[in-house]
């Protein structure tokens, strides 16, 4: 056989390895990744007096070993609400029912959550809204 061959059989053996190892870790690190991955389920959207505001409350899901959650968030009318930019200003353990009514374009009451064992977060304000809790 030619030098040349073997120079390139010994090439393609060494590579061999090298992809199948650079696969491997790409497989682990996505599986990895969406094992660690939150779950959102928007439950309500609560319009405030003009629609030019909602109170988005939704569940977060992070597996068995982050216990799940109820978050509520302010989105201006016509923007998107994702998880990872929108500000929660409700936090509690548990899947549980949020009450809201808005007062006027600057207040909202939230009512009173039934068996909210753990309060992450409850904040007064949102933005240039004040938070009212009953």
């Amino acid at each position: 056989m030619s030098r040349r061959r073997w120079i390139g059989l010994i090439a393609a053996g060494l590579a061999v390895p090298v992809i199948a190892g650079f696969v491997f870790v790409v497989v682990v690190d996505n599986v990895m990744s969406r094992l660690g991955a939150c779950r959102v389920v928007r439950q309500k959207a609560f319009a405030s007096p003009s629609g030019s505001k909602l109170v988005v409350v939704v569940w977060k899901e992070c597996g068995a070993t982050v216990p799940d959650s109820t978050q509520a968030s302010i989105v201006a009318r016509g923007r998107t609400f994702s998880p990872e930019s929108t500000p929660t200003f409700l936090s509690v353990r548990g899947h549980l029912d949020v009450l809201v009514a808005w007062n006027s374009e600057q207040a909202v009451r939230i009512g009173r959550i039934p068996g909210a064992d753990q309060i992450y977060k409850r904040d007064q304000r949102a933005g240039d809204v004040a938070i009212n809790y009953e």
